[in-house]
């Protein structure tokens, strides 16, 4: 476990140093994963799926790779 909340942390991090609107990206994020980043944490099980979506979610709004 971890990879998933380690992703969800590169994206927070990304857009508090781009300065970008956090609920816009994350509301993004969030329609293009089917899960809201906020209940991502530590004890998250990392769901493959779920690590595939959020990667291609965040390489088409934030256009970085995870």
């Amino acid at each position: 476990m971890g990879r998933l909340n380690d992703m969800k942390a590169k994206i927070e991090k990304t857009i508090t140093d781009k300065k970008l609107d956090g609920g816009v990206i994350r509301g993004k994020i969030a329609l293009q994963t089917g899960f809201i980043l906020s209940l991502v944490n530590a004890a998250s099980p990392d769901d493959p799926v779920k690590i595939e979506k959020l990667k291609k979610a965040a390489e088409a709004v934030l256009q970085i790779s995870l």
